[in-house]
């Protein structure tokens, strides 16, 4: 059963209130819950069957989770930016980083995945390409347009 566009709507409103929503994907519970990452900012983070999905876990750790390649995003980053963006600001700014010769100082190299995830639009945008992801939790309310955000221990 596929989850309509109407229905993604209802649960991006109810995932951005603060209500954790449960999706049930290969006979594992999936829920979104709303989290402080620190003082003044908030995320989403996925835990399945009960335990957070964390995305810095390697195939050979013992807490690795399978499910977090395919339910985390993945991004490819450059480790080196911060020191290649000073390094340009003292000899030339951008054009320095632009030249053939130190164009390997700007390449993304590495690929990490999130743990994170930074707004709710993100978190139903990647579910949204996830095939046999099925929703659990009941959002009659919200579809309808009877918003109620409900906080669940957070």
């Amino acid at each position: 059963m596929t989850i309509e566009k109407q229905r993604w709507a209802g649960i991006e409103s109810a995932i951005k209130s603060g209500v954790r929503v449960a999706f049930d994907y290969q006979g594992s519970r999936v829920e979104v819950a709303k989290v402080q990452t620190d003082e003044t900012h908030l995320a989403y983070l996925l835990t399945v069957d009960g335990d957070p999905l964390l995305g810095f876990r390697k195939p050979d750790d013992p807490g690795y989770q399978p499910l977090a390649a395919v339910l985390l995003r993945t991004k490819m980053v450059n480790p080196a930016a911060r020191v290649a963006r000073s390094i340009a600001k003292e000899r030339g700014g951008k054009a320095f980083l632009r030249r053939k010769e130190n164009r390997h100082l700007t390449e993304k190299t590495r690929e990490i995945t999130e743990t994170f995830f930074p707004t709710a639009k993100t978190v139903v945008s990647h579910f949204r390409k996830i095939e046999g992801l099925t929703l659990v939790s009941p959002l009659t309310h919200i579809a309808e347009g009877n918003h109620v955000p409900v906080r669940d221990g957070l």
